[in-house]
Parts: C-alpha cells; sequence; structure tokens
C-alpha cells in the first residue's frame, strides 16, 4: 500500500513540474525566432499538397451527396480533415480562402447526424470561392 501512495505521488510531482516546464517551452517556440525559411510562405501550394486539398475536396463533395447516410459524412469528413491538416502554411490570399471554407465545411459534416437538413450547406459551398484558385499557375 505504502509503495502504491509513494508511486502515485511520484508520478504527481512529475506531471506537475513538466506542466510548469511547458510554458517556457512555448515561449521559446515562438514566431519572432522562427527562421526566415518558415516565414516565407507560398500562396499557391506546391504539387502534394494540391492533392491533399483536391482530395479533401472530393471528400466534401462525397459527402454532401444526398443519399449519404450521417455516419457516411462524418467519417469522410474525417478522412478530409486529415487531409488539410498535413498540408503547409499558404499566404494569404484567395487559395487559404477556398482551403479555409473546405476545412470549416469539413468540421461541419464531421459532426453529422441522423436527419440533418444539408441543403443549406450544399448551397453555401456552391458559393464559396473555388479551390481551383489552389491549382499551381501554368508558364
Amino acid at each position: 500500500m505504502l509503495r502504491r501512495t509513494l508511486t502515485a505521488a511520484a508520478i504527481a510531482a512529475v506531471l506537475a513540474g513538466s506542466v510548469g516546464v511547458a510554458a517556457p517551452i512555448r515561449a521559446r517556440g515562438s514566431p519572432r525566432n522562427a527562421s526566415p525559411r518558415s516565414a516565407a510562405r507560398s500562396p499557391v501550394p506546391d504539387r502534394m499538397d494540391w492533392e491533399k486539398i483536391q482530395t479533401a475536396a472530393a471528400l466534401r463533395h462525397m459527402a454532401l451527396a444526398p443519399h449519404r447516410t450521417a455516419r457516411f459524412r462524418a467519417f469522410a469528413a474525417q478522412l478530409g480533415l486529415r487531409e488539410l491538416v498535413s498540408i503547409h502554411p499558404l499566404a494569404p490570399g484567395r487559395c487559404l480562402t477556398a482551403v479555409r471554407d473546405l476545412y470549416n465545411n469539413l468540421l461541419d459534416l464531421e459532426n453529422a447526424f441522423p436527419g440533418e437538413n444539408w441543403g443549406p450547406l450544399r448551397r453555401a459551398v456552391a458559393r464559396e470561392p473555388s479551390i481551383r484558385a489552389c491549382a499551381a499557375r501554368r508558364g
């Protein structure tokens, strides 16, 4: 019994100490100290990121189909969100706006429940900027 109490106390002390250390670590990794290379963002994603954005948009399109179940919508949205989370940061512009809207749509779809009306989201997606703004420029 004493051994379990000591083990629990040691674990609690380590966890309490790690909470106090976490704040200075976050302060050290502030954007002011970031390398110049990480600060340079492109308004257009590279080929791999463009493919991930296209995949997420296709998953959103599939999830918004009228005949899909709530479980399918949520699963497709989770897959799309995983794709978008893995892309590199983009500079502000039309592409960033389109990707942000796509991300927000997928968040809405992730919380789908049976019997929900998806007509308003379908209409909103039709009015949003196209992800084609993210396509690489030819030239």
